[in-house]
């Protein structure tokens, strides 16, 4: 009878966790770090990700180091992988499943190469684990079931998300730049997004901005992610009175200002699922992704989905004016179905 997998793993172990992809498939990750530690209390773990979602990990208290990969030309990638090798790591656990993860496991020659069994570069492995009796359902059920097969214990998954001090200091002194004091109230219109297709209308969030403190007596901070300016720029094109705080900051500080908020809108998306970790009440604006599936996780978030024939949808089936940031589906959301959510959310305070 074969060893399990945990049993022969060292002590003090040198783990590398690969875990490429968008900020929400590492914030979901970061459900796995706390036990992985606990089963192996003397190792190493070291998390590789990609520059975006960086600050998600570099702080959590179980992660030794977290590791970055960028992409560049051959010299600079090569340069990486030659890293990667010589680190020598005795377990390397490819959670990100796609050709470059699985590439990065084996690259790294660990004595123990992890990754799902019926992943398609699987003959990259060496362990190869097959979680498919565990019946995983959604996203941060797949996070959980293949560190639960190496024999680490899980009571009731969730996100698990830090950031440092400084960070911290950063975002309140961003917020009393804008006015805005420790303790006072203040909601988030989140208003980017990576794919223009899935985008709210930018009237719309106008109108949002202006409302919410008419309406609730609530200050209004208009955010966006890295690189995404112009889309907040849009937004307050459109503004017909005063127009809201406009804020942009980095993901730790962006994670310390949305920590302190009433509630967050936003697109379905990495920032969706950073404040619902965050447990701040999110209100959820889906359009070309099924809700069932990939809803944020707290018991709060309200999502708002106008369920049309075309939706959830594909490249194939999109409409041209979805390209142009006009898509039907979000394009039947209303100011006024927002609103509601809102009220409803500081109803229950």
């Amino acid at each position: 009878m074969n060893t399990p997998l945990a049993e022969r793993i060292p002590p003090k172990a040198r783990i590398l966790l690969i875990k490429l992809r968008s900020i929400g498939d590492v914030i979901y990750n970061t459900s796995v770090y706390a036990s992985l530690k606990k089963r192996f209390p003397d190792s190493h773990l070291t998390v590789l990700v990609e520059p975006a979602s960086l600050d998600i990990v570099r702080s959590h208290p179980d992660v030794n180091e977290a590791l970055c990969f960028e992409k560049g030309g051959f010299l600079k990638e090569a340069k990486f992988y030659l890293d990667l090798f010589c680190r020598r790591y005795d377990v390397a656990i490819d959670m990100h499943e796609g050709t470059r993860g699985a590439v990065m496991c084996f690259v790294s020659q660990a004595k123990y190469r992890v990754g799902n069994k019926y992943a398609k570069r699987s003959f990259l492995y060496n362990e190869k684990i097959d979680f498919s009796d565990l019946k995983p359902r959604y996203p941060i059920d797949y996070q959980v079931a293949l560190i639960k097969k190496m024999g680490a214990e899980f009571d009731t998954p969730m996100p698990d998300i830090h950031f440092d001090d400084v960070s911290r200091l950063n975002a309140e002194q961003l917020l009393r730049n804008q006015g805005i004091e420790k303790g006072e109230a203040y909601g988030i219109v989140h208003c980017g997004t990576r794919r223009k297709y899935d985008q709210w209308q930018f009237k719309k969030f106008a109108e949002l901005a202006e409302a919410l403190p008419a309406r609730f007596g609530i200050k209004t901070l208009l955010t966006c992610g890295p690189g995404e300016d112009d889309q907040a720029q849009e937004v307050l094109k459109h503004i017909q009175g005063t127009a809201p705080v406009f804020l942009t900051a980095p993901l730790q500080e962006l994670g310390w200002i949305t920590r302190s908020a009433q509630f967050a809108v936003c697109h379905n998306g990495g920032y969706m699922h950073l404040a619902s970790a965050l447990r701040i009440p999110v209100i959820a604006l889906f359009g070309v992704v099924n809700p069932r599936v990939w809803k944020p996780l707290g018991d709060r978030d309200i999502v708002i989905y106008k369920e049309i024939e075309c939706s959830p949808c594909n490249s194939k089936t999109r409409k041209p004016e979805c390209f142009d940031g006009d898509a039907e589906c979000k394009r039947r959301i209303e100011v006024d179905d927002v609103l509601s959510a809102v009220e409803t959310l500081l109803s229950r305070k």
